[in-house]
């Protein structure tokens, strides 16, 4: 038992010690939804590899993972900000926010009108592939 608690915890050191390029990165704000002055942390976007990757973390808000956690249960205004996050120039802040409209568009049409104008190259297509959300 302690073998795994300890692998558990040189894993989440390792995730942790992505904080300081991710909050560089995103500009201390959520990069889902860019809010300011609220707590954030680490998300790493699923599946969770063996060995975390820092290209496959985000940086957000709580209100944000607490959404992740109940996609399937959303609301129709819960996402609307992805209409920004699309455009991040973040390849997995981008891709997620494109799986997430995706799911999305199964039942709001604000969603499926916003990904009808949205051109996908072919590196976020092949990222978006690797995500596996729920």
């Amino acid at each position: 038992m302690a073998k795994g608690y300890d692998q558990h915890m040189e894993r989440k050191n390792k995730v942790n010690s992505f904080g300081k390029e991710l909050t560089r990165r995103a500009k201390s704000k959520c990069e889902l939804c860019e809010a300011t002055g609220v707590s954030l942390s680490i998300f790493e976007v699923p599946p969770v590899k063996e060995e975390p990757e820092v290209e496959r973390c985000i940086f957000i808000c709580d209100e944000c993972r607490d959404k992740l956690e109940r996609i399937r249960k959303a609301k129709e205004n819960d996402f609307r900000f992805l209409s920004n996050s699309m455009w991040s120039e973040v390849d997995m802040v981008r891709a997620l926010s494109i799986v997430l409209l995706k799911e999305m568009s199964k039942k709001y049409s604000w969603a499926e009108v916003i990904l009808d104008d949205l051109y996908i190259d072919e590196a976020t297509e092949e990222l978006i592939q690797t995500i596996e959300l729920e």
